[in-house]
């Protein structure tokens, strides 16, 4: 039998934020997306203080514990630290955000819990902070536009952590769909409009209509548009 796989528990870490607004979009972005866990390093408190009052966010942030960067990642058995690319010597695996589900899957088979880092608005991650990163994660942006605000960053990150968990779906109009009957009289209406407006007339008429006919068919109309488009070419023809 197989053996169901555990799932990955991220916490959200972030390091010396001095912005409420993003402190608070933080937040908001976890929440959006089924994420609770979070811890702040070093944070600038007014700030800190001002950002629990954000919306679909305040939860969040009144239990986020201030720790040490030690004391936060304690129980996490891998670390990844933020980072973009540019002026950084590569010292550390680097994964890119859409790589970064697969890595996690690999290094950690059997589930547990991985902590991302993310530095303040200012300067990032110092060394010192990565030093306690397994790996550095880089969103992939254009080359002149390096880095991202810490809202987005988290928010991009934290649809990529649950994105498995999250509904894939397509959802069709729940109209009643064209039948063949009004396709016909669609398409003798539109071949009318089509000799009024001296329309493609190179064409052999046969031509004309087994294409009018195909195009009707991929519009996948409904029966409302049809009766739309069916006035309107009337007034035409």
């Amino acid at each position: 039998m197989k053996r169901a796989t555990k799932p990955i528990a991220a916490r959200v870490v972030l390091v010396r934020a001095r912005n409420s607004l993003n402190i608070g979009a933080a937040a908001r972005a976890m929440a959006n997306f089924g994420m609770e866990d979070m811890a702040v390093v070093e944070p600038f408190e007014p700030m800190l203080r001002q950002a629990r009052s954000a919306v679909h966010g305040a939860d969040i942030l009144e239990k986020a514990p201030v720790l040490t960067l030690e004391e936060a990642i304690a129980d996490c058995n891998l670390v990844i630290g933020t980072a973009s690319a540019h002026n950084r010597r590569q010292r550390q695996t680097m994964l890119t955000l859409p790589a970064m589900r697969a890595w996690l899957k690999r290094r950690l088979p059997g589930g547990g819990r991985v902590a991302v880092l993310f530095g303040s608005e200012k300067s990032g991650l110092t060394n010192a902070d990565l030093f306690h990163c397994h790996a550095l994660l880089r969103i992939p942006t254009r080359p002149d536009a390096p880095s991202m605000n810490l809202g987005q960053a988290v928010a991009v990150t934290a649809y990529e952590l649950s994105r498995a968990a999250l509904e894939s779906s397509v959802t069709e109009p729940d109209e009643p769909m064209l039948e063949g009957r009004q396709v016909d009289e669609l398409v003798e209406v539109g071949m009318r409009a089509m000799a009024k407006g001296q329309v493609n007339m190179h064409m052999p008429e046969a031509t004309r209509r087994l294409r009018f006919r195909r195009g009707v068919m991929r519009w996948r109309l409904s029966r409302g548009d049809a009766a739309f488009l069916q006035g309107l070419l009337k007034r035409l023809a």
